[in-house]
């Protein structure tokens, strides 16, 4: 296996704090000590098709709540697969509040799965694609691709888009030049700067699924509307009406959903190991 460039955020970066107070479901999980996730991730394991008797493999587990939902959902075998130290000792912990057998974790990269190839039905990246960025989010899908039985799918979510700083708001600074100094060129927080190394848009991410030889993909505007960095009432207020209108909603909504398939024919060659 050859060695992986220098990644672009370290591992470090990755604190269990983060994982405790930021993520996704934390205020739930951190109520309970781990024993009880939010039920986002039994959705996601909904979209994500888990089936009875598959295999499971989550890529950046982070505290471990989607294993859970998918062994709950009829999964064989989950394997979390996480960069982070701190998220590992968190995962276990989730793991073994649920009781349950079939779950393992590996402390990898996502651009070398500890996977042989074609072992997993499904393969989920949950808010990872945006921490990586081109070239390690080309080679984490290639692996991802790789370990994922013929046929099988890919389920990722990525938060927030490109186009909702880089047009969205860019727009609605523009307009308002009297009030320029309450609008900052860029207008990411703290984490995000620290760790969004690139956001992407619903064709860049479809086009990079495409290349990395994935069929059937399909990537959709999810539902949340992310006003958080607005810090102009009426501004809030407008992004939230475009949201709920069709021509207007990729440029509100701050989520996408990807489904993407192995094809069952292997014409593509991984970048080599």
């Amino acid at each position: 296996m050859t060695e992986l460039p220098t990644p672009t955020v370290p591992p470090e970066a990755y604190t269990e704090r983060y994982y405790r107070e930021s993520c996704m479901g934390a205020p739930r999980w951190e109520a309970s000590d781990g024993a009880s996730a939010d039920p986002l991730y039994f959705h996601y394991a909904r979209l994500a098709g888990v089936r009875p008797g598959e295999v499971v493999v989550d890529v950046g587990c982070g505290r471990g709540e989607l294993l859970v939902a998918a062994l709950r959902a009829g999964a064989a075998r989950v394997v979390g697969v996480e960069y982070s130290e701190a998220a590992l000792g968190l995962a276990r912990r989730t793991v073994d509040a649920a009781g349950l057998e079939g779950a393992e974790l590996h402390h990898a990269d996502a651009r070398a799965l500890p996977l042989a190839d074609a072992t997993a039905d499904v393969v989920t990246m949950l808010d990872v694609v945006e921490h990586l960025s081109a070239a390690e989010l080309s080679r984490a899908l290639a692996e991802a691709r790789r370990v994922l039985r013929p046929g099988g799918r890919l389920l990722a979510h990525t938060m927030p888009t490109r186009t909702i700083y880089t047009v969205t708001y860019r727009a609605l600074r523009a307009a308002r030049p009297r009030r320029r100094a309450a609008w900052p060129p860029d207008p990411r927080n703290e984490l995000e700067r620290a760790m969004h190394v690139r956001e992407q848009s619903l064709w860049s991410l479809r086009r990079l699924l495409r290349s990395a030889g994935f069929t059937h993909v399909r990537v959709t505007l999810g539902r949340f509307v992310y006003t958080d960095h607005l810090p102009d009432e009426s501004a809030r207020r407008m992004v939230h009406r475009m949201a709920s209108h069709r021509p207007t909603a990729p440029l509100a909504r701050a989520d996408l959903w990807a489904r993407a398939v192995r094809p069952p024919s292997a014409t593509y060659d991984a970048p080599p190991r």
